[in-house]
């Protein structure tokens, strides 16, 4: 196996990811119509990671279940990447006005919205837990001092 050119294939196909989840993925490319050109607008994300190897010697005392170690060598690689785009918004140009219409994504409204009221009823909570912690400190120590 060549890991040179293996490594470089990988490294080629990771610096295509950022123009592969552009806005081009979500929507395609800009349209011109009737004087208005719509030009799509996403949140683009990627991430990628490499990682190669090597080895040499051996494992001469070998694994202790009664096998003996290898003579060495080794090689390896890896890595990966993956990204993706979500539509935010069109921006409509005409000769007269720049126009930009936001896409609501129903998803992560409700999602925000469930996470506001969780984090409110964590604290409501935690609070009249507190409170009733307090009260029963407060009486236990009444009635350690009234015996």
């Amino acid at each position: 196996m060549n890991t040179t050119s293996a490594a470089e294939e990988l490294a080629q196909s990771i610096s295509e990811l950022p123009e592969r989840v552009g806005a081009g993925a979500c929507f395609g490319n800009a349209v011109e119509r009737d004087g208005h050109t719509l030009i799509p607008v996403a949140r683009v994300s990627f991430g990628y990671g490499m990682g190669f190897g090597r080895g040499s010697g051996g494992d001469s005392h070998g694994d202790g279940f009664g096998q003996h170690g290898d003579s060495g060598e080794g090689e390896g690689g890896g890595g990966g990447g993956a990204g993706s785009s979500t539509p935010v918004a069109i921006i409509d140009v005409t000769p007269d006005d720049v126009v930009i219409k936001p896409i609501m994504d129903p998803m992560r409204v409700t999602l925000s919205a469930f996470m506001l009221c969780a984090w409110v009823w964590f604290w409501v909570l935690w609070t009249v837990r507190a409170s009733s912690r307090e009260q029963h400190k407060t009486r236990r120590d009444e009635l350690k001092h009234a015996s």
